[in-house]
Parts: structure tokens; sequence; C-alpha cells
């Protein structure tokens, strides 16, 4: 009973989100506006947004079927699909996404991988996904980074913020690679400080977990650094991965028959909303990613903006719940079964 209650209040949690956008919607929009900018609407672009959502999703899967592949051995598709998306739908679930991970390793272990190689494998895809992001922002950064700072200055410094935030992750990935030990000392002396100031309650309990993820990604780095190459293709996809995602919002933006923006400063623009918004401590983010998306694109969208950030959003996160809770109850419904017949079988007769 303890379990569900995390996720019944991130399910409330949303549903409460969900009536205030709406009511926020109703209350705040100019609907003469909104009318306006919906007479142009080409709904053949969301199906373009549905097919790019298909491809973020089943490159994130192609991502852990490349890992699990050369960490442990060669499983099939549809299970990396179906652990992918759970662990999206955990994550989704989850504050900051912390249960992605964890959930991911539950189902690798059902499907006969073991726990320490389940937990590799994780925490290297985690790794990669850092770089990527790094990556595309400073890129973005470097080809956009002056057009932002003069144009949309304080959404260019809220995106350095998330993107100071992952690049400390990434860091101590770095470190606990050349310093495992100076990792764990900081760490817990960090963990200390929080807990004389009352944030952290359980001490013991936060300094086990920070030792044993720092060990996990110490492995993780470990592996990358022996096996660049392989490394540096589970990068590539990564990149693709998550492009996909960051491209939605420039679908939207082409099906209200806007121009006047190309797909560079709207993809850009996605990376920065998605760093400025990645440690908000709620689950998916809730309201701080409406909220972000109507202040970031607001200067794209114009009237439109409220409109834009129901579609994606809900393509982007509320696709996510549905689909995963599907897949979630039908795994439950499909491992009850096997577990009946099991026993069916071992029954003497």
């Amino acid at each position: 009973m303890k379990r569900k209650r995390p996720y019944l209040f991130s399910f409330i949690y949303m549903g409460v989100t969900v009536v205030a956008i709406i009511v926020i919607l109703m209350f705040a929009a100019d609907l003469d506006e909104i009318r306006q900018a919906l007479a142009g609407f080409n709904i053949w672009w969301l199906f373009a947004c549905v097919a790019a959502l298909l491809l973020y999703w089943l490159a994130d899967a192609l991502l852990l079927y490349d890992i699990t592949h050369y960490m442990y051995q060669k499983v099939s598709f549809g299970q990396s699909l179906k652990v992918g998306l759970i662990g999206l739908y955990y994550c989704a679930l989850t504050p900051s996404s912390t249960g992605g991970q964890p959930m991911q390793v539950v189902y690798m272990r059902r499907d006969g991988i073991p726990v320490g190689t389940a937990t590799s494998i994780v925490s290297i895809k985690f790794v990669i996904y850092e770089l990527s992001l790094c990556a595309l922002y400073i890129a973005g950064m470097c080809l956009r980074g002056s057009y932002f700072y003069t144009n949309h200055n304080e959404a260019f410094w809220l995106a350095v913020l998330g993107f100071v935030i992952n690049l400390i992750a990434v860091v101590v990935i770095i470190l606990a690679l050349v310093n495992q030990k100076l990792v764990l000392k900081i760490g817990c002396w960090v963990i200390s400080l929080l807990a004389r100031l009352r944030i952290i309650k359980k001490k013991e309990q936060a300094v086990e977990n920070f030792e044993h993820t720092i060990e996990d990604y110490h492995e993780a780095a470990t592996y990358i650094a022996k096996h660049k190459l392989r490394a540096f293709g589970s990068f590539w996809i990564s990149v693709l991965n998550l492009s996909f995602l960051f491209v939605i919002p420039y679908l939207i933006y082409l099906s209200f028959g806007y121009s006047a923006n190309n797909i560079l400063d709207v993809f850009t623009m996605e990376a920065m909303l998605f760093l400025a918004v990645s440690f908000f401590p709620l689950p998916g983010a809730a309201g701080a990613s409406e909220t972000g998306f109507v202040f970031f694109f607001g200067p794209f969208f114009g009237a439109a903006k409220y409109v834009a950030m129901l579609i994606w959003r809900f393509l982007t996160y509320y696709m996510m719940l549905i689909v995963g809770s599907l897949i979630v109850v039908f795994d439950e419904v499909i491992s009850l079964k096997r577990v009946k017949k099991a026993k069916a079988n071992s029954a003497p007769k």
C-alpha cells in the first residue's frame, strides 16, 4: 500500500494541474484570438508530431537495445521497447524522473537479466543521455546563443541554470571515474549538511543510496572509457532520440501556419526549456513545464501559445502516461498468467 501512495499523489497532482491549466486558459486567454489562430490550423502536422513522438520512443528503445547487446547479450527489440517505455512512464510519474531507472532494472530482471548487469546498462544509458543533452545544448548555443541572449534573455539564463545542473551531473560522473573516493567524501559532506538543515531526514539511508549510485556510475564510466567506439555509437543514437523530442514544438508551430522562425530556433528553444525544467522536483515537472512552455514559446506562438502548450503537453507527457499505464497493466496480467501456469505445472498430479 505504501508503494502505491506516491503514485496516487502523482496522479492527483497531475489531475489538479490539468484542471488549473484549463481554468487559466478559459479566463486568462483571449478566446477570440485563439479562434483566429486556429482558423489556419493544419491537422496534418499533428500526424507528423505523433510520428516524431513514436520515433522518440523507438530511438529510446534502440539505445537500450544497443547497450544491452554489448553489455549483456542480444535481446529482442520488443523487449527493449517495453522496458524503455516503462522507464519513461515511471520517469513521468516520479519527482525529477527518479523512478524510471529502478523500475527498468526490475523489469529487466523479470526478463532474466541479472540485477548488476541491468543496473550497469541503465547507468550507461543515463551517462550517455546526459552527455548527448549537454552536447545538443552546447551546439545550439554555438549556433544561436547570441540570438537567444539578445532576444530571449530571461529564457537564456534559465536554460543556463538547467545546463549547469546537468553539467554538475556529468562532472560527478567523470570524477567518479577519476577519483571515486573524493566524490564520496564530498557527497557525504553535502548529505550531512542537508541533514543538519533538516532537508534530509534519513541521513544513513541517503548516504547508502548515494554510495550505491556513485558505484553504479563509476562502473558505467569505466566501461565507457574502455569501449569508446561502442559508447560513441550509443551517443549518436541518444542525440537522435532527443532530436525527435525537440522537433515536436516546431511541427506544432507549422500546424498553425507560422513560418517566421526557423527549425533551429524552435528546436534550440525546446532544448532550453527541457533543461530549465528537468530538475523541477514534481512528477513530470508538472506546472513548471506548462508555465515554461508559455514563457519560452510565447513570442513564437503569440495568441496560439496556450493551445500550442496543451497540444505539446498532451503529446510529450500525457500520451506517455496513457501508453505506459497500458503496457504496465498488460505486462502484469501476462506475468500473473505465467506464475499461475508455472504453479499448475509444478503441482503434484
